[in-house]
């Protein structure tokens, strides 16, 4: 345990036990692995590269890019490694991303206590949603800060002292122990660390926002929604239903292979006015799954809090379904908008529209990778 511990010193925080001025940020997706490495240099952020490796081509001969995986430690290791040389990763300093799938993120209402008392009630409480043994995972948390409720006299502020929020976060010791394997087995990582991709997303996709932003990662494997306030997740929910589930369904419904079915999700998407009508009734049919359940976290933070979502940041590949951007705006009248991490470091101008293009993809990789040189 007290070697899993170490090797997730600070995971959830996102903090180094040493600085580096070049980080690189590797995502582990279920389909794919993405990776950014940046470098500071003068105060400046640079992008020195980046590059993804498609997981489904490894799981076996037939496999195709999109589909979902569950690859042994040594074939994760394989994949892992010719991304690293194709993209010409250079650091020594790794930052690894623990999928949302692999991990819980939920907030603990609990009685106002000293924080004597804290750990061990939150200890107590997490038991109730975490379906392992506390000794099987790691667990963080955090004090979200109170909220500030005003009066009919809106110059007196009232704070609430009746029970406090915790912002708690578990990982799995297996799963970062599977990581370490993986990491070691490569041999040129000189130090690596871990965070939760949720938390990664929103350090990479985020600018200045302080009122409540909702952040949608739609990925192959499930769609995470957050919503953030001044920082602090105030709400999270995850579904396992992603862009490989949709793909999937066109499979089994049309009669096709999967490669096939991932070339009609992308042409027909969620367009109405396209010819496969078929293709189309069957894509919104699981879209409105996701959307359902994005009305859901919408309604609960707003009744929760009194605060309107201000607007809606997109990452995940399957975000760029075509006109499901259109559509949340449409549906919830909520700016929406993609992610665009690689705005975050500086780059050649002839790969702006290809950054851009594919920002919503990278920004777990990229915040990562920005984690030590904040």
């Amino acid at each position: 345990m007290s070697n899993v511990l170490d090797s997730l010193k600070d995971v959830f925080s996102g903090l180094t036990q040493a600085k580096s001025n070049t980080y690189v940020g590797i995502d582990i997706g279920s389909s794919s692995i993405k990776a950014v490495q940046l470098k500071k240099d003068k105060g400046r952020i640079l992008l020195e590269t980046y590059g993804e490796v498609a997981l489904g081509p490894y799981q076996d001969k037939d496999g195709t890019a999109g589909q979902l995986t569950t690859l042994e430690t040594g074939v994760l290791a394989e994949a892992l490694r010719n991304l690293i040389e194709q993209a010409n990763v250079t650091a020594k300093t790794a930052v690894i991303s623990v999928s949302s799938a692999t991990s819980l993120i939920f907030i603990l209402k609990i009685p106002y206590i000293n924080q004597r008392e804290l750990s061990g009630v939150v200890q107590n409480e997490a038991r109730k949603y975490i379906p392992v043994p506390l000794s099987e995972v790691s667990l963080d948390w955090w004090i979200i800060p109170e909220k500030e409720i005003y009066g009919e006299d809106e110059s007196s502020i009232v704070k609430k002292k009746s029970d406090i929020d915790v912002l708690v976060a578990a990982v799995r010791n297996e799963v970062v122990d599977r990581y370490n394997t993986v990491s070691q087995s490569l041999g040129m990582f000189s130090q690596t660390s871990y965070e939760i991709e949720t938390f990664s997303a929103i350090r990479g996709s985020f600018k200045h926002e302080l009122a409540p932003v909702m952040m949608i990662d739609f990925g192959a494997s499930g769609v995470r929604m957050s919503v953030i306030e001044h920082g602090v997740v105030r709400k999270f929910r995850a579904i396992n239903r992603g862009s490989a589930y949709l793909s999937s369904s066109l499979q089994k419904s049309l009669e096709i292979d999967f490669e096939e079915a991932e070339k009609i999700k992308h042409e027909v998407g969620l367009d109405k006015e396209n010819k496969n009508e078929q293709a189309y009734n069957i894509i919104n049919t699981g879209v409105n799954y996701i959307f359902s359940e994005i009305k859901n976290v919408i309604f609960d933070y707003e009744k929760e809090y009194k605060k309107p979502i201000s607007k809606i940041i997109l990452t995940g590949g399957g975000s760029r379904l075509q006109k499901f951007k259109e559509q949340l705006e449409s549906r919830y009248n909520i700016t929406t908008v993609y992610a665009d991490p690689f705005g975050k470091a500086l780059s050649p101008d002839f790969l702006k529209e290809v950054l851009e293009n594919a920002g919503p993809e990278f920004a777990v990789s990229l915040g990562l990778a920005l984690q030590g040189l904040e």
